[in-house]
């Protein structure tokens, strides 16, 4: 079977066929092999592909997204796009010239200026531009002020040459995504294509490696990569590069500038950070020089710059790289600067600050395309053809009255690549994004492959991956001379978080949070499904439960969640006990009433969202299906009780699985036992909230059974009870089980236990007991001081056991403040 006899392209030049519909020769054995495997082995193989991606969580945020979730599945053709390799050394060629006038470029705009005094760039095209920053002004003469990492946007043109489409400096993306798509395509080739021989990309990946070492003098654990956060669109590529690298992954708030030096700031205190890889743009960069409205930078960053006490990648400034009205210049700077013609082609551009190119522009404008100077996804591309009529004149009178700010494009078509989908193969407009790296004496290194992005349909002319776009790996055909072993990559990996010292205060934080939600979620989860199920008498016991135990339980749930005035309501009262679903449903569904358990998984959600870094893809995968039961579950309305009850119970296995995962994710060095100290000291807080209100009341016989034997199945823990004291329930053993039984790992005397040693792993400034742990010795001594018998046998007042209740309530105080301390010492901002 021809799988490609229905492939034709309407484009000016395809990459496969030729005019005269032969297969070009750098496409022969790649058709060859495709047609070899069949359609059948092509759909298994992309299934396979598909199965990859998603089991390694590659994900792309996208904002503005109308699906409910901010992340979309990544795609990867199973189809790679191919180059010969005497091509692709032309094109390096003219990528390191590129790369290089770019750098003298940075250099130049932010020192002499010579472009601007000699009248090379027009002044207007740079000051003109947002991402020229006059707070590094003078900066260009400093030795480690460079354009290190660089990323060009080509694509073939009618012509079948490579044309430069845009320029990528002040925080370059594409990069993980490249190399995971390379990993992935390696699961399949040798099945696939066979007969195909591609160079690959670790020579690359070892030379950032060593840059980065290199500029952090020797000392690759002083190194960083900034990202702005979870929220970020390439959140996932920069988990995946600092981890490929060997490099801790910050955000602005983990670090902190003082004495003119850069600090990280972790459990111990402060470490010095010499080199950053920054993912931030530009202006966020910094509060205090830049955006004043930024919570994603570094406040005082750009002074540490001025200090020369950090190298970045790429310094802050490289933004006005990315200013398309430098194009029409570019010939006249490759002279000026290298005295050379410029290697790779662009795309014909004309500013629209000349007189000429604007009366030109205006004349011809029905075939041109539009485009501000300035980089913003707020900032559209004006297809002349798709503009109303008013539109159309209110451009031009934009173009009229600011002309500086404009430049015009000629509308060029791209080539088409093959993309394969749902069994057929069809043509597709790609653009190819390179990656270059700065080497000595102003030489660059261009990765020997790509990210190759293809467009979303065979009619949409726009390739980009926020408008669902789909990836391909870039293949340059032939064999490396240098074999490269990408196992000594992880040599000088020893670095990322060996101890607990190195974590940063925001990642520490993250993780006590991470525990504490995860505890709330499974505990609130268990309560409110066994409140359900005694709603429903779904308990298999032939024992109708009392209206009074009912009444205790629901009280029960609003004291532990703290949804007040919910059960406790006393205008409400009868309509509460006769219809109790409806205060339920919304503890259970409404995200905006805090302490629902709906707003504690979107807690959690943020919290794992955070830790994408150090959780395992197992972890991700399952926290995604978790998340989607329960979307699908909180946003259906008109559930009965039962299915209520059974809804709760797949969410609470997610939950419970989950935990399971993140114990076997995460190295006691990585943060485990902070984890560990959130999730006890949440479980020991939610044990006391259900323990006051079911535990304190003087209750009679059968209503006091039946309490008892809730609290223990609410924490799943009745089984337990019951190998213990193989004996009827009574209030003395339960209260001796929950809150003085060492050996139990749900009292609370085992978990002060326990938060007391595992406080000992962590690191101390002064060698004295902390606040935190001369807090939980005084639970210790109220839990030994305890008499069960003496406890209870004290006379009730008003039918509450006050003695009971006012030791938990300081045990409550305790463990509050507890948590308070701890986030004190370990969380805070340090400054010392």
């Amino acid at each position: 079977m021809n799988i490609f006899k229905g492939y034709v392209s309407k484009s000016s030049f395809d990459e496969v066929y030729d005019k005269e519909k032969k297969i070009r020769a750098s496409w022969k054995d790649i058709l060859h092999d495709i047609e070899a495997s069949g359609v059948e082995l092509l759909n298994e193989k992309q299934a396979e592909i598909d199965w990859q991606i998603q089991d390694n969580g590659v994900t792309y945020n996208v904002y503005d997204s109308k699906d409910t979730a901010s992340s979309r599945s990544w795609d990867l053709d199973a189809i790679p796009f191919v180059i010969e390799e005497q091509e692709w050394n032309e094109i390096k060629r003219g990528l390191k010239q590129r790369a290089k006038l770019f750098n003298l470029i940075l250099k130049d705009l932010y020192g002499e200026q010579r472009l601007i005094k000699e009248n090379i760039v027009p002044a207007e095209v740079i000051f003109g531009h947002k991402g020229f920053s006059t707070e590094v002004f003078d900066f260009g003469e400093k030795e480690d002020f460079n354009l290190y990492f660089y990323a060009t946007d080509i694509a073939r043109g009618p012509d079948g040459k490579m044309w430069v489409i845009s320029d990528k400096a002040q925080a370059p993306s594409g990069l993980g995504y490249a190399i995971e798509n390379r990993l992935t395509m390696n699961v399949v080739a040798n099945e696939l294509y066979p007969n195909v021989k591609k160079k690959k990309l670790t020579s690359f990946m070892r030379d950032y490696q060593e840059l980065i070492k290199k500029l952090a003098g020797g000392d690759i654990s002083t190194a960083a990569l900034l990202t702005p956060g979870p929220y970020n669109e390439t959140y996932f590529e920069h988990a995946y590069l600092s981890a490929y690298l060997g490099i801790n992954m910050v955000q602005g708030s983990d670090l902190l500038s003082k004495n003119g030096a850069l600090w990280l700031k972790n459990l111990k205190g402060l470490k010095k950070v010499n080199t950053l890889v920054r993912r931030i743009d530009d202006r966020f960069s910094d509060p205090l020089e830049l955006r004043s409205d930024s919570y994603l930078g570094v406040a005082g960053l750009v002074d540490v710059m001025r200090q020369d006490n950090v190298n970045m990648i790429n310094p802050i400034g490289s933004a006005i790289l990315e200013n398309i009205g430098l194009n029409p210049f570019m010939e006249k700077i490759a002279e000026y600067f290298l005295e050379e013609e410029l290697i790779l082609p662009q795309i014909a551009t004309w500013w629209c600050g000349q007189e000429k190119e604007l009366a030109y522009v205006l004349k011809n404008i029905d075939k041109l395309i539009i485009k501000k100077i300035d980089r913003t996804g707020q900032i559209p591309i004006y297809f002349i053809q798709k503009l109303s009529a008013d539109e159309r004149v209110a451009l031009i009178r934009a173009l009229k009255k600011n002309p500086h700010q404009y430049v015009a494009q000629e509308a060029i078509g791209f080539s088409t690549v093959p993309y394969f989908e749902k069994g057929k193969v069809e043509p597709r407009k790609a653009v190819i994004r390179t990656f270059s790296l700065k080497k000595e004496d102003n030489n660059y290194a261009v990765m020997n492959g790509g990210l190759v992005r293809v467009s979303s349909s065979k009619e949409n002319l726009l390739v980009s991956s926020k408008g669902g776009g789909i990836s391909k790996d870039l293949w340059i055909l032939g064999e490396d001379k240098i074999e490269v072993d990408s196992a000594s990559m992880l040599q000088d990996n020893r670095y990322v978080e060996t101890s607990i010292e190195q974590i940063s205060t925001q990642k520490a934080q993250n993780l006590f949070w991470l525990g504490r939600y995860l505890s709330r979620s499974i505990a609130t989860t268990r309560l409110i499904s066994h409140v359900v199920k005694k709603i429903t008498n779904f308990y298999r016991y032939e024992v109708n439960t009392s209206k009074e135990s009912q009444v205790i339980f629901q009280q029960t749930l609003t004291h532990t969640t703290m949804t007040y005035p919910g059960f406790l309501e006393e205008e409400n009262k009868k309509k509460l006990e006769v219809f109790p679903m409806r205060e339920i449903s919304s503890v259970v569904k409404d995200t905006y009433r805090g302490g629902s358990l709906s707003s504690t998984i979107s807690m959690l959600a943020n919290a794992n969202m955070s830790l994408k870094d150090l959780l395992t893809f197992e972890s991700w995968k399952l926290f995604d299906k978790l998340q989607k039961e329960w979307n699908t579950f909180a946003h259906r309305k008109g559930d009965s009780t039962l299915t209520v009850a059974k809804e709760l119970e797949k969410v609470l296995i997610y939950l419970v699985a989950y935990k399971q995962l993140v114990n076997e994710s995460i190295f006691r060095e990585q943060g485990l036992v902070i984890y560990e100290i959130g999730y006890m000291i949440e479980d020991a807080l939610l044990l006391i909230a259900k323990a006051r209100p079911m535990l304190c009341l003087k209750l009679d016989k059968s209503v006091g059974h039946d309490v008892l034997e809730g609290m223990l199945n609410s924490m799943e823990s009745f089984n337990a009870y019951r190998a213990h004291y193989r004996s009827s329930l009574t209030l003395n053993n339960v209260v001796e089980f929950l809150i003085l039984n060492p050996q139990f790992p749900k009292s609370l005397s085992y978990i002060v236990d326990k938060l007391l040693e595992e406080f000992k792993l962590l690191p101390k400034v002064k060698e004295d007991v902390t606040s935190y742990e001369e807090l939980m010795l005084d639970a210790r001594k109220i839990l030994e001081g305890i008499d069960v018998d003496a406890l209870l046998n004290i006379k009730e007042e008003e039918g509450v056991y006050m003695e009971l209740n006012t030791v938990l309530s300081s045990l409550s105080d305790l463990f509050l403040e507890c948590s308070n301390e701890f986030s004190n010492t370990y969380f805070s901002h340090h400054d010392e």
